[in-house]
């Protein structure tokens, strides 16, 4: 009995391990993609790389502004029907990123701008959507997911360097290859955990109202409750790094191998940092932590370009572009987490997250390229711009510090007893896009020991589900609501998102008519 028990374990650790080997590797890979497409000197030809445009900005302003109408699309359709992204959308997206690496670099090297921007639009709307796919995944499990999230950047990060110096028909072929090669783990890993749960993919007939939509729609479709606070002080900081460093790029890719690469490594050496403390114990991955370590890159960056002027830009340049580029993963971290706790669903949140690191990337930037065509970039204007930075840096500690709150309390978990917590979600019903499943699989797997051990007894909940005409899957939701359990525990058990069992939640309450988890236990009660 004890070695079949322990056979278990170990092949559960092994599905475990496989899982998160392809959940990082295939993000990393659209995270390195996002870099080599358009912040990579393989696209840029080399006789125009002495400082004179190329047009390749005007394709990643043009990619940054779909990102932010993409999810204003996804906003505002989702108030009129219910979203359903069908498993081949997800595939065409990768195709026709890849396809585009092609188009853009002929594009760039025959300055036709026209095809450039409608490359830079295509590739937002598709990059937003697979980096949605990858969040979904992320919001998966517990916290112990938010620091693989640093780590798929790190991998995506190192990509870059070594891809960066290889030759230019083997770069572009390996730009072609990621997009594929990250749906591809992405699906094979959404399989593996569909055929556990039934919850990845969208039903059929998810157009239905008792249709299962799929774990990227399934959720809560509010908006405001995203951590604002927190991803406002994060992309504000980030706004004063895209500007600087607008102002030393000017009009061309002058600096490109500096600001970028140096940029780069910059960003790996502060995911570094960020990990190394999480090796000596068991600590959580404070945000608020690598979010002052960031802010002291920033911070020295400034300064010297300040005390050096341009001969400071190399190292200065990129330790400002390279605080910028990271300040972009905390953003994703902060909505990680809040999807993780809200029970959010994966295409808002993300969409939305994604939308305020490309607003202020352009906004950023454009920013910054108006203030070298009025004033240029010598040494007065990077200094009144270094120092405006310096300031805006300041304040925004000191109102943090003055505020008593972190960034790491802006995800807070909902309150889910009694009617101020599923009571408050019934009244929204309309608005979580709710349905039920369709299968009666059973409880999945755990694939991590640490993940809760408990598993509901279905047998004793046998008789009142079917009473009240509850699916497999909710009643085995049922079980973890009766004892107490919250939304998030209850995700983590069965390994789906917080928003799925959200969605199971409403569709149970909407069929035993009740208003909140204590109407939910006294009919229980006097049921047994």
């Amino acid at each position: 009995m004890r070695r079949s028990r322990s056979a278990r374990g170990s092949e559960q650790a092994r599905v475990e391990a496989r899982s998160l080997i392809k959940t990082v590797a295939g993000s990393s890979f659209l995270w390195a993609w996002g870099f080599l497409c358009y912040l990579s000197p393989a696209l840029i030809p080399q006789p125009n790389a002495g400082g004179q445009s190329v047009g390749l900005e005007y394709g990643f302003f043009a990619s940054q502004g779909a990102v932010v109408l993409f999810a204003f699309v996804v906003a505002l359709r989702a108030r009129r029907r219910r979203i359903v992204v069908r498993t081949p959308v997800f595939l065409a997206a990768a195709v026709v990123s890849s396809l585009t690496v092609v188009v853009l670099a002929q594009a760039v090297r025959a300055s036709a701008l026209p095809a450039v921007l409608a490359c830079g639009v295509v590739d937002g709307f598709c990059v937003a959507l697979l980096g949605a796919a990858w969040g979904a995944r992320y919001s998966l499990g517990s916290r112990g997911m938010r620091p693989l999230v640093v780590v798929s950047f790190l991998v995506a990060y190192v990509l870059y360097l070594l891809v960066a110096h290889v030759p230019e028909p083997w770069s572009m072929a390996v730009a072609c290859a990621l997009p594929l090669a990250s749906w591809a783990l992405w699906m094979s890993d959404a399989s593996a955990r569909h055929e556990l749960s039934a919850d990845v993919f969208p039903d059929r007939d998810a157009n239905e109202a008792a249709s299962m939509p799929g774990e990227l729609s399934a959720g809560l479709w509010e908006a405001r409750v995203l951590p604002w606070r927190a991803v406002g002080v994060l992309v504000a900081a980030a706004f004063v790094g895209n500007l600087v460093a607008s102002v030393v790029m000017g009009r061309g890719y002058a600096s490109v191998d500096s600001l970028f690469f140096g940029g780069v490594v910059v960003c790996a050496c502060i995911a570094t940092m960020s990990l190394v403390p999480l090796t000596a114990g068991r600590n959580a991955l404070s945000v608020e932590g690598v979010y002052r370590i960031t802010l002291t890159f920033t911070a020295v960056g400034l300064v010297a370009i300040m005390v050096f002027g341009t001969a400071g830009i190399p190292v200065g340049g990129a330790l400002v572009q390279g605080s910028a580029f990271f300040l972009q993963v905390l953003v994703f971290l902060v909505i990680t987490q809040s999807t993780q706790e809200e029970g959010l669903s994966p295409l808002l949140s993300f969409s939305v997250g994604q939308a305020l690191i490309a607003g202020v990337v352009f906004a950023g930037n454009v920013l910054g390229k108006q203030v070298f065509a009025l004033f240029g970039s010598d040494a007065l204007v990077l200094d009144v711009v270094c120092g405006c930075g310096l300031l805006a840096l300041f304040f925004m500690l000191v109102s943090r510090a003055s505020a008593g709150g972190g960034i790491e309390g802006a995800g807070t978990v909902a309150e889910e007893e009694g009617e101020s917590g599923e009571g408050r979600e019934m009244g929204k019903e309309g608005k979580l896009r709710a349905s039920p499943l369709r299968g009666g699989r059973g409880p999945s797997p755990s694939p991590s020991p640490s993940r809760p051990c408990l598993e509901p007894e279905q047998v004793e909940f046998a008789p009142f589900a079917a009473r009240y005409a509850l699916t497999p899957r909710e009643t085995e939701v049922l079980g973890y609501l009766v004892r107490g359990r919250t939304l998030p525990y209850i995700a983590d058990a069965l390994f789906v998102t917080t928003g799925t069992v959200k969605t199971h939640t409403v569709h149970i309450y909407r069929k035993l008519q009740v208003n909140s988890r204590q109407e939910l236990l006294d009919l229980f009660e006097a049921s047994a």
